[in-house]
């Protein structure tokens, strides 16, 4: 977690109607799209490679600073390569950035200085669902109650569409890191099993399948000699990811600093991952 400046409103009155610069019109960028304009917010810049070489009005290529003059916030769910260009346009033009892409993650320190630096907000999710996220918590608590109480072996295993690129997605990588965390038997995890020798059993055994529409599915099974325990999240659309950019968006439209949707749920439910809520 970067809960590094935590500057925020002075008050939590309801969002105005925004001006967004969305990156990125893939099949995540579209449902965003589609959730903006469900809440009356304006879709003002819309940047995607695959525009023509005359995009039109409020359509660009490629993500220039100059393009944001009147942008409120952007919202950037396009690829992660992608991702450091886009944080420096925004830097440079003093825009908030919400950041949906995965894939970049040697890059994050360097983009999470900058915006600092800056002195704009960016908020960082591997998944913006706030399903997805209260899952996290779920997840770590689990861990907790087991790793003080009853010791068991864990595993992962996620499961997206054929089209999603990385493997594993943002999401699993996060449930991984916050089950070593918590999980005195595992120091670290791992896609990869040993040809002709046994598992580390120390070691997190993270699977991936990529096949079909499938939207996404994350299983954690907590194993002991005794019975099984399953948490499951299982995502029926990309609604449930589009309407948490937009409340990321909202949420981080007035503030400085960098931020991540723990900050957002915990002004939402008045609680912290270590406490419950008020």
């Amino acid at each position: 977690m970067s809960r590094t400046d935590p500057a925020a409103r002075p008050d939590s009155s309801p969002s105005p109607v925004l001006r967004v610069g969305l990156l990125g019109l893939g099949r995540m960028g579209r449902a965003v799209r589609d959730a903006l304009e469900e809440r009356g917010h304006e879709v003002a810049l819309v940047v995607d490679p695959s525009w023509g070489p005359d995009p039109g009005p409020g359509r660009a290529i490629r993500l220039e600073p100059g393009l944001l003059d009147g942008v409120d916030v952007v919202i950037d769910v396009s690829t992660g390569p992608a991702v450091p260009g886009h944080a420096e346009a925004c830097a440079r033009s003093g825009t908030p950035l919400v950041v949906g892409a995965t894939g970049w993650d040697d890059d994050r320190p360097g983009v999470e200085e900058r915006a600092r630096n800056a002195g704009i907000g960016l908020l960082v999710a591997p998944n913006f669902s706030l399903g997805v996220n209260l899952f996290f918590r779920m997840v770590r608590h689990a861990a907790r109650l087991v790793n003080a109480a009853d010791p068991r072996d864990a595993a992962l295993h996620e499961a997206h569409h054929r089209h999603k690129a990385d493997h594993p997605g943002g999401t699993a990588r996060r449930l991984a890191e916050i089950l070593v965390e918590e999980l005195d038997g595992k120091t670290g995890w791992t896609t990869e099993l040993p040809a002709g020798s046994p598992f580390d059993p120390q070691v997190l055994q993270v699977g991936v399948t990529r096949a079909g529409e499938i939207p996404g599915t994350h299983r954690v099974v907590l194993d002991g000699p005794a019975d099984t325990l399953e948490l499951v999240h299982t995502a029926r659309s990309r609604e449930g990811f589009a309407r948490g950019a937009v409340a990321a968006a909202e949420w981080i439209h007035g503030r400085t600093g960098v931020f991540t949707m723990e900050d957002l749920l915990d002004d939402l439910t008045g609680s912290t991952p270590d406490a419950p809520p008020a």
